[in-house]
């Protein structure tokens, strides 16, 4: 169930933090970008029964068909930092 109110309100909180604090203040693009990242895995996780870690990794497994370093093996080997965290909200989101 899509929450229609969420964008306007994402909106009007960012116009508001803009009008006090300025758009290029550090306050404002942080609460931009928390909010951004935030709003599309809420989104991806419940208003279009998508799940954004799935997605990620079929992309991905598409991708190592055409750039053999983004097979598994290799993936691990030369991304640990991103194969880590994917290891962990596998853990953590299925929990």
């Amino acid at each position: 169930m899509k929450n229609k109110h969420l964008k306007p309100e994402v909106k009007a909180l960012l116009s508001n933090v803009e009008k006090v604090l300025g758009k290029d203040s550090i306050q404002y693009q942080k609460l931009d970008y928390y909010l951004d990242t935030l709003v599309t895995v809420y989104e991806y996780n419940y208003d279009s029964e998508k799940d954004l870690l799935g997605e990620l990794k079929t992309l991905l497994a598409k991708l190592s068909k055409q750039i053999p370093e983004l097979s598994p093996e290799q993936f691990r080997e030369k991304y640990p930092s991103i194969s880590q965290m994917i290891a962990y909200l596998d853990e953590w989101l299925t929990n």
